[in-house]
């Protein structure tokens, strides 16, 4: 079954946008469906994650979010161990 990966994100969120391209060229590796969703655009996912984006999920579970990404935090690696696995 394929794996879904979520990213929240909002526009102009440029650590959102160097995740995507993270997982853009992760799924050369690996077989996922990936998502974007703007907070903007849904109220629901405005008040869960405003705080938080870029948010990412596997399979709607949350696996990280902005208060994990200090400067060393390699969410390259991490996004390739989680989807590895």
């Amino acid at each position: 079954m394929q794996r879904v990966v979520t990213v929240v994100s909002k526009k102009g969120c440029h650590m959102c946008e160097d995740v995507v391209k993270s997982l853009d060229l992760l799924s050369s590796r690996h077989d996922f469906e990936l998502k974007v969703l703007d907070i903007n655009d849904d109220p629901k996912l405005h008040d869960a994650y405003w705080l938080t984006i870029p948010a990412v999920l596997i399979d709607g579970k949350d696996v990280f979010d902005a208060r994990d990404m200090s400067p060393r935090f390699d969410y390259g690696r991490k996004l390739e161990q989680l989807l590895g696995g």
